[in-house]
């Protein structure tokens, strides 16, 4: 999911990263290649079609109240459309050359919708890029330009279980290998079953592999190819498949999980919690199950000496036959600003895009939306290209065999890397 809805307890709904190079950008980091400017403070006119999506509509046409009182001659319409659809109906749209005049896309969705050619390119003005965390930045980036707005953000850490841990003697994991150390005190201990679940083939372990590349110092691409046969990501695959090799993580379906303590440790986001409170409320979570058996972390560091993670969110474009241009990069600048990026976190519970906005009151004093803009300084982006859903299933091919011990890590990375250099990046 792209949605990430914080509570007074937590959150709701992810999206997903590696930092990419070679993006064309003018001399103060905006992107060329756009003719329509943002209509001048308190000018913009006309009706602004907006499509959302994931039940954004509402709230959005209250952030946008303030506006529409300093653009009295314009108006919005905003209409919510499934985020499984937002792909189609962008592709009927640019087919048609007829659509809104902005389209919300998630963070994973921004380079398909980019490369369909549905976005026009970001006017110089609309935002400045150092107000935004880089690699949300990244997500709107196409082959040559900036095509949106990067509007909230979301991202993982990890989960585990508090209280097994302290019966351990374990507190959370920092690095890799203190993960590698709970994981195997988790599955050995008496009546321990699994320590670690991670994504399984079906479930795109690429969310996880590529973070752990990141982990590893590596990177998907240098910015003109893709970089998947080096020693980073064979050490990420290695790290990956060891969990299922060593039988401490669970290859197929399983009785185990997270509230019974058979699988006490894994990757996600913080809308967990409000799942694990609503089974503790509803009295379905197993006897002895509390909030207080919830650990959770920023994800620990790898052998490149970082933790980065991947970044989601959702990303704000202008729909290329637009009629209403400038109203609507005149209504995304003014979105982009600390003051409209904190009041929506007061209406929808989502990060804020713009980093000065992560230090809001509201925001620090929850130790669950403090522990994700602290994992928000440490975060790639999903990498931004049209092709990379193809990359992403070779790697969940590759990847199994990995985990099953019928390839070798090493061997993976080559097949991958040949099959990815045939795809290209698919602009």
């Amino acid at each position: 999911m792209q949605g990430m809805r914080v509570t007074a307890i937590t959150a709701m709904a992810l999206g997903a990263v590696l930092v990419l190079s070679g993006c064309g950008r003018g001399a103060d980091g905006a992107a060329e290649g756009s003719s329509v400017a943002p209509a001048a403070e308190g000018k913009a006119s006309g009706v602004v079609e907006i499509w959302t999506a994931g039940g954004h509509a509402d709230n959005l046409e209250k952030l946008t109240k303030d506006w529409l009182k300093a653009n009295p001659d314009a108006s919005i319409k905003v209409t919510d459309v499934p985020w499984d659809q937002v792909i189609t109906k962008a592709q009927t749209a640019t087919a048609a050359g007829k659509g809104p005049d902005i389209i919300m896309t998630g963070a994973d969705q921004t380079a398909t919708v980019i490369g369909m050619g549905a976005f026009d390119a970001v006017p110089d003005g609309v935002y400045d890029t150092d107000d935004f965390y880089p690699a949300a930045v990244d997500s709107v980036a196409g082959e040559t330009d900036l095509y949106a707005m990067p509007w909230y953000v979301e991202t993982r850490f990890l989960f585990y279980r508090a209280d097994i841990a302290a019966e351990l003697g374990l507190s959370a994991p920092t690095t890799w290998e203190e993960t590698q150390a709970m994981s195997a005190a988790f599955a050995s201990r008496p009546g321990g079953t699994f320590g670690f679940s991670l994504p399984k083939p079906t479930e795109q372990p690429a969310q996880v592999i590529v973070p752990f590349d990141a982990q590893a110092g590596g990177s998907m691409t240098d910015g003109d190819a893709w970089t998947i046969d080096t020693p980073e990501f064979i050490e990420a695959l290695d790290y990956y498949g060891g969990y299922f090799q060593r039988g401490e993580a669970p290859m197929g379906d399983t009785d185990a999980t997270f509230e019974n303590g058979g699988t006490p440790m894994f990757i996600s986001g913080p809308w967990m919690l409000d799942i694990y409170q609503e089974e503790i409320e509803k009295g379905t979570a197993p006897e002895g199950f509390t909030m207080d058996s919830v650990g959770y972390t920023v994800s620990p560091a790898g052998p490149g000496g970082n933790n980065d993670q991947y970044i989601g969110g959702g990303n704000l474009g202008v729909f290329s036959a637009s009629d209403n241009k400038s109203a609507a990069w005149s209504l995304l600048s003014w979105m982009s600003a600390q003051e409209q990026q904190e009041a929506w976190y007061d209406l929808q519970g989502e990060l804020p895009a713009n980093i000065a906005a992560g230090d809001y009151a509201p925001i620090q004093d929850n130790p669950v939306t403090k522990t994700l803009t602290e994992q928000l300084q440490n975060t790639v982006a999903t990498p931004n290209y049209p092709a990379w859903s193809q990359i992403s299933d070779l790697i969940s091919k590759y990847s199994e065999q990995v985990a099953r011990g019928e390839i070798s890590s090493a061997d993976a990375a080559k097949e991958i890397q040949a099959q990815a250099d045939t795809i290209g990046f698919g602009w």
